[in-house]
């Protein structure tokens, strides 16, 4: 139930906070330039106003989460730190002698209060008082992902249900040794997937009766486990039982990670104003449309998008001429795109340098493809694919045909809009705006090492939303009340040149304004 304590308080000790917390301290900072007050109308709507227990101030919660990914703390060590540091209760406008929450609260907070829908209006309210404060002038976006790593180790799916298959196993060895007489053969540790798959099927149908008739919970469990694995070959996607959602990607051609990439869009002035999370697999460049039209809504006019090589597929520039945005991002000659066959869901992995396949999968080696001058068709580069994966890949269908001894994905070299790009990245101008990418990169290093978004949180693609968002909430405050600052001190010191200047020359105002402006 959300109910706001209307008595109001007087604490003698509040006096504490203008001898301890000093002007330069940065929560100091924020609670004097940043509005905090959208909050609690924002997270009305998760709390029931009639029923339940009353409920903490949404406000202080939220405020707690932002000290949390602010200084990169677990839930017990904030509450702790809380407890006894006077700038945290300052920021949280609790009184020196108040007691803090128990940290169990935050994790209810965080799953039933900050809901998917309100991440974006987080997102929004930085880049509005951004804008109110007059902080952002630029009509650009510099875009890029960055990867963070699961909290869960990366398996295969054949490991996963060996492991699952066995836990099974040794429950039922323990309570009900009979039923081990019914077991299947194992398979032999050079057994394949489909070999794998065909066995638990076996070993499930073996015991299934036994265990939901007479079997303990553990053992049920565990049954239920394997078996919602082999349904509808749903062990084929799965790379780990714990976070279903992560997956496998590339930092480079032998540099893989397993977790997840958040997307960002944000504007010279460093404020962040889209963002999109997706698995580690997902390609870079198919984001951009929706970093931009996340951008729009948040009140940023995009007139230029800057970003690496994989911003410049066919596609892209196709809806960037259309809504008349210039790409600054420079053309790979792979990643020309012109037949028109990235529907099939191939696209250029701009960290490992070859082309993925809709599953993830990347190009073993690739072949150019010279076509005879004479019929008047360009050149291809022909990438070729790992067919053992093609084989037991769970999005074989349409993409393998059965019997095929190789698969391969062609792409025409240079398309009509990437030459007119081409000849784009030639101009002054392009090389010029192009130097400003450096801030993303510079942005996701503060992402990730100071404020935890190398590691994920929990598991699943809506705990990474949340933990990506909040850390862009944070970094966004972070650089709003610094921009916030500089305005203030440059608007002082023309102020003051101003007024020196009046008095020394003794000229009109005007004057001295050109003067200034010059």
């Amino acid at each position: 139930m959300l109910r706001y304590d209307s008595q109001l308080k007087i604490s003698e000790y509040r006096r504490l906070y203008d001898l301890i917390v000093s002007p330069d301290h940065i929560l100091r900072k924020i609670k004097e330039n940043i509005d905090f007050s959208f909050v609690n109308p924002m997270l009305k709507k998760s709390y029931s106003e009639a029923f339940g227990r009353p409920a903490k101030e949404p406000e202080m919660m939220f405020k707690l989460l932002f000290l949390k990914k602010l200084y990169d703390l677990s839930d017990e060590a904030l509450v702790q730190n809380a407890s006894v540091n006077m700038a945290y209760k300052y920021f949280l406008d609790l009184d020196p002698e108040d007691q803090l929450i128990d940290s169990s609260l935050l994790t209810k907070f965080r799953k039933t209060r900050i809901t998917e829908d309100i991440l974006e209006e987080l997102l929004y309210e930085t880049v509005r008082q951004a804008i109110e404060k007059g902080i952002i002038k630029s009509r650009a976006i510099i875009v890029d992902a960055t990867h963070t790593k699961a909290s869960v180790r990366h398996e295969t799916p054949t490991q996963i249900l060996r492991r699952c298959t066995k836990e099974l196993r040794k429950e039922i060895y323990l309570k009900h040794y009979e039923l081990s007489e019914k077991f299947p053969e194992k398979p032999l540790e050079t057994a394949d997937l489909n070999e794998e798959i065909e066995y638990s099927r076996q070993l499930v149908d073996s015991v299934k009766y036994h265990v939901e008739t007479a079997g303990t919970n553990k053992e049920k469990k565990l049954l239920a486990k394997v078996a919602n694995l082999l349904e509808d070959d749903k062990i084929r996607e799965i790379q780990s039982v714990a976070d279903e959602d992560a997956k496998l990607g590339y930092k480079g051609e032998d540099n893989s990670f397993f977790g997840y990439k958040s997307h960002i869009a944000m504007t010279e002035e460093r404020i962040i104003t889209g963002i999109e999370v997706t698995s580690g697999e997902a390609p870079d460049g198919v984001q951009l449309k929706a970093l931009i039209e996340q951008s729009e809504r948040n009140g940023i006019i995009v007139d230029e998008v800057i970003g690496d090589t994989a911003y410049s597929g066919k596609d892209n520039l196709d809806y960037a001429k259309e809504n008349e945005i210039a790409i600054i991002s420079k053309l790979n000659p792979v990643i020309s795109n012109g037949n028109g066959q990235t529907k099939e869901g191939f696209e250029y992995n701009k960290d490992a340098g070859t082309y993925q396949c809709p599953a993830g999968h990347l190009a073993v080696r690739t072949e150019f493809d010279k076509r005879n001058t004479n019929d008047n068709r360009n050149n291809r580069l022909r990438y070729i694919f790992d067919i053992k994966k093609c084989k037991t890949c769970p999005k074989r269908d349409g993409c393998y045909k059965e019997g095929a001894t190789k698969k391969t994905f062609s792409i025409t070299i240079l398309s009509n809009i990437h030459k007119q790009q081409e000849e784009f990245q030639e101009s002054q101008y392009f090389k010029e705006r192009s130097r400003e990418r450096y801030k993303i990169e510079a942005k996701n290093a503060e992402l990730k090492q100071a404020h935890g978004l190398d590691t994920a949180d929990s598991q699943g693609l809506k705990a990474m939303r949340l933990q990506s968002y909040f850390t862009a909430f944070v970094v966004n405050i972070k650089r709003i009340v610094k921009l916030n600052e500089a305005t203030i001190a440059k608007e002082y010191l023309s102020s003051t040149i101003y007024s020196f200047l009046s008095k020394l020359f003794l000229k009109k105002a005007f004057d001295v304004r050109v003067i200034l402006e010059t």
